[in-house]
């Protein structure tokens, strides 16, 4: 029997503008995952590199690394269109219930450095 767990927090990043001194500030404490530019728009997707056992305290890591961000980062954050805290949790057969949850001081922070939430369930490993 495979069991539910919680696997990660990705920050996904996307803009129209540069956001190379965000990724290279973050990437400072965190892991980037992927970083991709065009003509149009630029992605990152960046993980703690801490090894977190709930999206409670992965986000309030990542919450913490934004927050220390040098001021030009701090801008180039804001130009973001999408900054979203995707959770990701592997399904599974059990538990018959399964639960996380986001303090109310986590959903407070999110809020106030401008960001979303998103979950990603991904199925069972063959």
């Amino acid at each position: 029997m495979s069991e539910i767990q919680f696997l990660n927090v990705d920050l996904e990043l996307e803009s129209k503008q540069d956001i190379s001194l965000l990724v290279a500030d973050l990437k400072k404490s965190a892991v980037v995952l992927h970083y991709d530019k065009d003509e149009y728009r630029q992605l990152a997707r960046i993980e703690s590199n801490e090894d977190v056992i709930s999206p409670d305290k992965a986000i309030n890591h990542l919450c913490e690394l934004i927050e220390s961000c040098s001021r030009n980062a701090l801008k180039q954050w804001l130009s973001c269109s999408k900054r979203t805290f995707d959770i990701g949790f592997e399904s599974g057969t059990s538990p018959k219930c399964f639960n996380q949850a986001l303090s109310a001081d986590t959903l407070l922070r999110i809020s106030a450095i401008g960001a979303g939430i998103e979950i990603t369930i991904y199925p069972l490993s063959s």
